[in-house]
């Protein structure tokens, strides 16, 4: 490549940050710390940002779904990979021939998960998941599921139940505070019914700062490690770096008069002569289409672009009126640096997660270490170049 990258829509990444943030996890829990890396590291890209962690020390991460978890192994990523999510049967021998961690919420899956690690010879570690009342997955935290978990262990021999674990809906301490009991509960269940279970987890990035006396053996974060400080931890003295920021190029800047009306439809129907920018991305690249007309806003120069009319899958438009240098070829920050998570999921309406999350797989991934970049990855045409 002659450029470092493709400069037309692209997001940077800060594994310095990333790596912090890690460590600041690490530093306010004794438990073990299971990196999220689900939904492609919340946008960043799972394989490199799993990578950068397991340099860093971690052994232990947590997928949605097998096919995460596969993609993990096969790009060498070692330790335990725990599935999160609905395991399919018809996936299940690649889940064993990778030594995946996985997830039973029904008798059926102890018993599909007890087969097929029959059938490749191994014995399978497995967590149990537990509704706590999150109402989402799981058994139920009953004597009756207690007892069901425990005839059924006595007959599938090729399974290690590791851990019992719930998800915190985090609505009301005392509604928390119920879900922590109920996990309790249906652990010392299993007990009485002669399952022996070593691990028990429940918190998740939120939890790991609100609920330092529940985090047993493990806490699950995700979203701290990616710069969204948790809610109402503002107070606590730790860092929690933004480790993303996402980026177009102005394509295109021209005059339209008013009374023109600018893309689809008829909504925006221009009150003023103004000066469009258009930018090399939309929906398709993971912006909100719930932004158009004049509801979201962009940064060129420093400065505010409000979006014009409404947001195409591929491109958008901004008024850049107020801003008489723009010219194509420039810079926009779209989220991240001058936009914070923050002030971009106020105004998209949202949470700082999906913000992130829904970035798409065609904006370029650009790694840096040491203010430096050290990869570039083009999931579309590129691969991954080295620096």
């Amino acid at each position: 490549m002659n450029q470092p990258f493709l400069r037309r829509t692209w997001i940077d990444i800060d594994l310095d940050k990333l790596a912090a943030n890690y460590r600041t996890a690490c530093s306010l829990t004794d438990a073990t710390v299971t990196c999220v890396v689900k939904s492609n590291a919340y946008g960043h890209g799972a394989v490199r940002i799993a990578q950068h962690l397991q340099k860093q020390g971690c052994r232990s991460f947590a997928v949605s779904c097998a096919r995460e978890g596969i993609e993990l192994r096969l790009n060498g990523i070692e330790g335990e990979i725990l599935v999160m999510g609905l395991t399919e049967p018809d996936i299940l021998p690649q889940c064993m021939a990778s030594r995946l961690t996985l997830t039973a919420g029904s008798i059926s899956d102890l018993q599909a998960m007890d087969s097929a690690a029959a059938e490749a010879g191994i014995t399978a570690v497995i967590h149990l998941k537990l509704d706590t009342g999150f109402h989402r997955l799981g058994f139920d935290c009953t004597e009756e599921n207690a007892a069901a978990i425990a005839e059924a262990l006595r007959q599938l021999p090729h399974l290690q139940v590791q851990g019992v674990y719930g998800h915190l809906g985090l609505i009301t301490k005392e509604r928390d505070e119920k879900q922590h009991e109920a996990l309790v509960w249906m652990h010392e269940a299993l007990a009485r019914h002669g399952v022996s279970v070593p691990e028990m987890h429940l918190c998740d990035s939120i939890g790991l700062v609100r609920y330092p006396q529940w985090h047993h053996s493990r806490v699950r974060v995700g979203a701290i490690l990616f710069g969204v400080r948790p809610y109402g931890s503002d107070h606590m003295p730790f860092s929690c770096y933004e480790t993303l920021t996402f980026h177009t190029t102005v394509s295109r800047v021209h005059t339209a008069h008013a009374g023109d009306m600018v893309g689809y439809t008829e909504d925006h129907v221009l009150d003023r002569d103004t000066r469009i920018a258009t930018l090399c991305m939309g929906y398709g690249d993971g912006y909100p289409r719930h932004l158009s007309n004049g509801l979201g806003w962009v940064s060129i120069r420093g400065k505010r672009a409000p979006v014009v009319g409404l947001i195409c899958m591929d491109q958008m438009m901004v008024d850049v009126t107020d801003i008489p240098d723009v010219k194509a070829g420039d810079t926009v920050d779209l989220i991240g640096g001058g936009i914070p998570y923050m002030d971009y999921a106020d105004m998209a309406r949202t949470n700082r997660n999906e913000c992130i999350t829904i970035l798409s797989r065609r904006p370029v991934r650009v790694y840096y270490e040491g203010g430096k970049i050290v990869t570039a990855d083009d999931a579309l045409v590129g691969g991954r170049s080295d620096y």
